[in-house]
Formats: C-alpha cells, structure tokens, sequence
C-alpha cells in the first residue's frame, strides 16, 4: 500500500510543481522563472522540486514530452488522412492542454513538438504547393511551406489565447476552408 500511496504523493507533487509553473510562464518567460518561485507558489521546498527536475528548463522538455506523447497516434493519422479530421484532432488535443500549447506555440519555433508536427506533413505539403502553383524552385517552395505554418500556428495561437467565442469547430472548419482556398487541400493523401 505504501507504493500506491507514495506514487500518489509523487503524482500531486508533479501536478502542483506543474501548475505552479505553468501559472508563472504566464507571467514571464521560461529564463526568467526561478526554481524558487516554483516552490513557493507550488508551497514546496526546493529539495523536492529537484527530487523530479533537473532545473526549469527541464520541467518544461518534461512537459512537452507529455502533450508530444499525446500528439503522436495523431501524427499516425490511422487511416484518416483527411486534413479536417486531423486539425480537428489536434485542435481538441491543444484545446484540453490550453495552458501548456499556448506557451510551446508562443515560441513555436524552438519547439520539438511544433517541429514534429510539421515535419509530418512537410514533404507532402511542398509536393501540393509544387504541383498547385507550378513552382519548381525549392527556395520559393520553402516561402509557401513557412508561410502554412505561420499562418496554422498563429491562428491556433491566437484561438488559444482568447478563442473570440469561436469554437473548436469552427476554428477547423475556417482553417481547412482557408487551406482549402489555398488550394492544398489535396493533403488530403498525407
């Protein structure tokens, strides 16, 4: 009983350390948080919070790993290929972990789980915009692939901070329909 009991313990003090720290990356950027602050808003002493993590930067891989392992059997797409169904998906993945894919999006650029996301689709959505737009020169190509990313990740991004009273339909359904117009929907054969 003593292991249930000490995993549960193990388990809130993840939690609490977690929120603490997701609740103070709202305030301020991840260099600018201190372990300090954690455990004070977290009402920990630092031995315990580097029981679990090695420092800040840590926590937060530690935390993107989570929503990454959530992200993956999305990525594998099972037979549904249809953009729609995907950014669905991953819409109402990113929605239920609001708080932590509004900071991994906020600096998307030096995010493993962004860089995933999109590697996934990268080839074939350069193949479309090849073939779309009669382009064969990789660089331009390269402008339109960044100029879809951008353009996904921002929407999602600004959803996520204050979705406007559009929901997560809707934001599916506007960002294939721009996709769509966009001429790529043959992502559809990812």
């Amino acid at each position: 009983m003593a292991g249930v009991k000490n995993n549960r313990r193990v388990q809130y003090t993840k939690h609490v350390i977690k929120e603490a720290f997701l609740s103070l990356l709202e305030l301020k950027e991840l260099s600018k948080v201190s372990v300090k602050e954690i455990c004070e808003l977290a009402d920990i002493n630092r031995g315990t919070f580097y029981l679990h993590y090695q420092d800040t930067t840590d926590l937060f891989n530690q935390i993107e790993d989570e929503l990454m392992e959530s992200v993956m059997p999305i990525l594998a797409f099972d037979g549904e290929r249809f953009i729609h169904v995907w950014l669905s998906k991953l819409i109402h993945l990113l929605n239920q972990n609001r708080a932590v894919s509004r900071i991994i999006l906020s600096d998307y650029q030096n995010s493993r789980l962004v860089h995933k996301v999109f590697a996934k689709v990268q080839d074939m959505a350069l193949h479309d915009f090849q073939m779309e737009f009669n382009e064969e020169d990789p660089r331009i190509l390269n402008l339109y692939f960044v100029f879809f990313v951008q353009g996904t990740i921002g929407t999602i991004l600004e959803w996520l901070k204050d979705d406007h009273g559009v929901s997560e339909k809707e934001l599916t359904d506007s960002l294939t329909d721009v996709l769509e117009r966009m001429s790529i929907h043959d992502l559809n054969h990812l």
